[in-house]
């Protein structure tokens, strides 16, 4: 295992443009996580789903199948945003390679989802960090080391199967902030890794709102809409649906056209119908 150093910026900025170009004329669209029934979603203005592997390195045997996540979007004729793997990759002292080969193993499973893609250039395997190793002892260096070492290999077997591997940032885990990304993509160098941009996980404590989306940029490649509140300390009090919390949503729609090329927004946090239908409008008030 290795940091991967095949990627060039020369083929991150060929691998960008491709991307460009495919989703120039494509306006973004919502998207869901499970719950709704697939017919309903259309109509409700929903047009895409973001579907969960097991989590933990011995979750194989609970993955979803790749019939059975077709016929969960079949009645609603709805894309697959993307596919999730909760799993650490390291610990207190560096990589795990039990995770990094189970990561491996769901990038193939994600490339054999392809044709469900809809507008994404390529299938994307958003990887969510469970949290950051928290031992005494921890070797904060080996912790750095061993993710880009670990995703150094995910994203080789992604350009393999030609997906994009997309690190969601969140406060809690091993990559907290636009500046750590930007630290761990310098380190892996490969144009497979890519962000999935949930703002509400890491602004403005970590990175603020508009110096977050300028400075991932064209590297994110999906998108999420949530919202957060905060203790009087600057801690977070509560994550919720869109409108719930602080998250400024016309400063951070119109970020993410201005900087990001991202086909699918995805909602989350929503608990009941009218909390979601709520999320979407304000939504498309700034759409």
């Amino acid at each position: 295992m290795g940091v991967c150093t095949d990627g060039s910026g020369g083929e991150r900025r060929a691998h960008d443009a491709e991307a460009r170009r495919k989703v120039s004329e494509v306006h973004m669209k919502l998207g869901l996580m499970p719950g709704v029934p697939a017919a309903q979603m259309r109509d409700l203005g929903f047009e895409a789903v973001q579907m969960f592997f097991k989590s933990g390195r011995e979750g194989d045997a609970g993955d979803p199948t790749a019939q059975s996540i077709e016929a969960e979007l079949s009645p609603g004729n709805l894309a697959l945003a993307a596919m999730t793997l909760h799993i650490d990759l390291v610990g207190p002292h560096g990589v795990v390679e039990a995770d990094v080969d189970r990561a491996v193993r769901v990038v193939a499973k994600t490339a054999a989802l392809s044709h469900l893609r809809g507008d994404n250039p390529r299938p994307i395997l958003v990887w969510h960090p469970s949290g950051y190793p928290d031992a005494a002892g921890v070797d904060d260096g080996a912790v750095f080391g061993g993710l880009c070492a670990a995703l150094g290999s995910i994203c080789a077997a992604a350009r393999k199967h030609q997906i994009d591997i997309a690190v969601e940032l969140s406060r809690a885990c091993s990559v907290c902030s636009a500046e750590g990304y930007l630290r761990i993509r310098d380190k892996v160098a490969s144009p497979a890794l890519r962000v999935c941009l949930d703002a509400a996980n890491f602004v403005p404590d970590r990175t603020p709102l508009e110096r977050a989306v300028r400075m991932l940029g064209s590297d994110v490649v999906i998108a999420h809409a949530k919202d957060s509140r905060f203790k009087e300390n600057g801690e977070v009090a509560a994550y919720g649906p869109t409108g719930s919390g602080k998250l400024d949503y016309a400063r951070y729609l119109a970020c993410l056209k201005e900087y990001c090329q991202v086909p699918y927004l995805v909602l989350e946090y929503y608990q009941t119908r009218d909390e979601m239908l709520r999320a979407r409008d304000i939504i498309r008030k700034y759409l």
